[in-house]
Parts: C-alpha cells; structure tokens; sequence
C-alpha cells in the first residue's frame, strides 16, 4: 500500500464523516490518521469531534495534548495539560502521558515534575534499551537544567 493508498482512505473516511459525523470512533481514526501526517489543526478537530470515546482513553487523551500542543503557539499550557492529567488520572501509568507531562513540566521550567514524571516512565522500561537511554538522558538534562536555574537565582 502506498502513502497515497493510504492517503485516499484518509480522504474517504473524512468524506464519510462529513456525510454521517455521529461516529465518534471514525473521528478518532481520522483524527490518528490526520496526525500521523502532521496535520495537527485537522487532527485536533477531528479529536474534539471524538469526545465522547477519547475521555476513558489515556492515550488517545495524550494523543490529543500532544497534537493541540503541536498546532498551537502556546504549547503545552492550558487544555493540552488538562488532557494530560485527565489521561494520568485514569492511567497513573500511560506510558505516553507520562512522556508529555514531563515535557510540559520542562516546558514551563518543574524540573522537580518533571524528573517525577520521567522516573516513573523509566521504571516501567526495560533496562539498557534506547527507550530506557533516552528517558534517562532527559532526566539527566532537567537535574543539570534545574542546577543551572538555581545558581543563576543565587
């Protein structure tokens, strides 16, 4: 199947819910269609159109944080982080969320939640994996970024 295969399907199912737009589940499979092509707005419409089925899904919630966070200028603040903590609430352990919380956390200088985030994510991985190098390499960044905070402060 080509990427433009892939791309009609993408066009029928948005037709298909333009025609009949009472399937929140089609919303949330155009909506992971629409990201995974970056088109983050359409993606985020598309979201907000699968309310219903995305507000018991700890991932589709994060999956939604992070493309409201990727078509916005502000980021991960207000509803992206709201999503977020909508998402750990149901899944203290959803591996994505914990992911993007961390970010956010960064993102608005929580080093300490940040590290707490990520901790969490890496105790869950298994050890030595790049997945594991990398949640560890980010954890190392916040302490070093958290250092240099607190000296410049003093």
């Amino acid at each position: 199947m080509t990427q433009d295969d892939v791309q009609n399907m993408v066009d029928s199912l948005a037709a298909r819910l333009a025609r009949n737009p009472d399937d929140p589940s089609g919303w949330l499979m155009l909506a992971r269609s629409y990201r995974y092509f970056e088109r983050y707005e359409e993606a985020a419409a598309a979201y907000a159109k699968a309310a219903t089925v995305i507000q018991t899904d700890p991932l589709a919630l994060s999956e939604y944080a992070e493309t409201l966070a990727r078509s916005n200028q502000t980021g991960f603040k207000g509803e992206p982080t709201q999503l977020l903590e909508r998402a750990l609430s149901l899944n203290p352990r959803e591996p994505f969320a914990l992911t993007l919380a961390g970010a956010a956390a960064l993102g608005r200088e929580d080093f300490p939640t940040a590290i707490d985030y990520w901790q969490q994510l890496l105790a869950q991985l298994p050890p030595g994996s790049d997945t594991a190098q990398a949640v560890a390499n980010s954890i190392d960044r916040a302490r070093r970024s958290q250092s240099e905070t607190a000296l410049s402060k003093d």
